[in-house]
């Protein structure tokens, strides 16, 4: 997927990034491509992330990067700003097109050019807000003080903060690929060290541990949002132990929408099959399974889910912000598995440091467990 990298001259229309990305994503969809359906066990390096922080971009941005690095050939993760290049004694190489990403932050109301704030009928500018107290241009005064006019309506300072917003910029950041002179520590490759099957289980596990239910039987992998459980067919139905995992993946990626996890709409809402709101929960598993195969490298197959390519055009079309929004609940939802993983390798990593400074002892060897009584088969509903 490519879209427009000109850039915005002082006389021309503010660029809108969004719109951009949404007409580039439509046309491919339009054209029976799916725009993720990319080599992405190339990126073994890890999520996108800042150079300087080490910390993973998110949403919408985490999405660009990587639909960039994928076009661009780049194999390091870590991006920044020219500024923070030069600062780190790095420098673009010349002749290099940056990529936009957003930054977003929230606004007071009393930073919005179109409120103003006034006391005892004389305008002043508001500093900070702490503990009750105001500080203005005019000294520190209790809020009930203040008044707000927008568009000229008066209100109490309480009653502004439904004016609070949150607002957006376009920032140009460059890959590091893309520079020289900086001093670049070298990155872990992501499930070198680990079996698939083991990196599957560790997420399995994980998952198993905050209450998902995992199942084999039949020909369809599907997650009931009634018995909160993923369904698989066997794994010998699987040509290769690659499409067990990133079929498993793809179904924990709508488990994560359950209303004791992230609350999603698209499964909480019960949308039918077929439906928009279906159409909308299954672009956001697939941006899931993307992420999650950058991180795991466990791969996924997107033509798996090629009939739903029309409706993501439609649903993309009528709504610039859609893509973004989906890639936003897509990378919390990967956060919040891998958060899981991470917390589970820890005890484990914990647990046996602790035993290994346990002097041996002798112990009793335990009886084998009962065999599990076989499950009732339930109506599900298939995703």
């Amino acid at each position: 997927m490519a879209y427009s990298k000109t850039k915005t001259q002082s006389d021309e229309p503010k660029r809108d990034l969004r719109q951009e990305v949404t007409d580039a994503m439509v046309a491919a969809l339009e054209q029976g491509k799916i725009p993720w359906a990319k080599p992405w066990k190339n990126l073994d390096q890890g999520l996108p992330r800042n150079l300087q922080s080490g910390k993973q971009y998110n949403g919408g941005n985490r999405m660009l990067l990587l639909f960039s690095m994928i076009e661009r050939g780049y194999s390091d993760p870590r991006f920044s700003t020219f500024q923070q290049i030069k600062a780190e004694g790095g420098a673009v190489n010349k002749g290099e097109k940056g990529i936009p990403v957003e930054l977003w932050k929230d606004q007071k109301f009393w930073e919005r050019n179109d409120v103003s704030v006034t006391q005892n009928g004389q305008r002043v500018r508001v500093l900070s807000e702490a503990r009750g107290q105001v500080e203005t241009s005019a000294g520190t005064v209790p809020k009930e003080a203040l008044r707000v006019e927008h568009k000229g309506q008066s209100m109490a300072w309480n009653e502004a903060r439904k004016l609070d917003s949150v607002v957006g910029k376009t920032y140009t950041v460059f890959n590091v690929q893309q520079t020289t002179g900086l001093q670049l520590a070298p990155l872990a490759r992501v499930g070198n060290d680990v079996p698939m099957n083991e990196r599957g289980e560790q997420i399995k596990a994980a998952m198993s541990r905050d209450g998902l239910g995992f199942s084999e039987g039949g020909n369809q992998a599907f997650y009931s949002p009634v018995t909160d459980r993923v369904t698989l067919p066997p794994r010998d139905a699987f040509k290769h132990e690659e499409g067990y995992y990133g079929t498993m993946l793809h179904e924990i990626g709508h488990a994560t929408g359950a209303a004791q996890r992230l609350n999603r709409d698209g499964i909480t809402g019960r949308h039918d099959f077929g439906s928009e709101g279906y159409a909308r929960e299954e672009l956001r598993a697939e941006l899931f399974s993307m992420m999650s195969a950058v991180e795991t490298g466990i791969p996924h197959d997107p033509e798996q889910h090629a009939a739903y390519v029309q409706s993501w055009a439609k649903v993309l079309k009528q709504d610039r912000n859609e893509i973004f929004r989906a890639a936003s609940e897509a990378s919390k939802a990967c956060d919040y598995v891998f958060e899981r993983v991470n917390t589970l390798k820890n005890e484990h990593a914990a647990t046996a440091e602790a035993t290994q400074a346990q002097p041996a002892e002798a112990t009793m060897p335990m009886p084998p467990a009962p065999a599990p009584r076989e499950r009732v088969k339930e109506a599900e509903l298939t995703l």
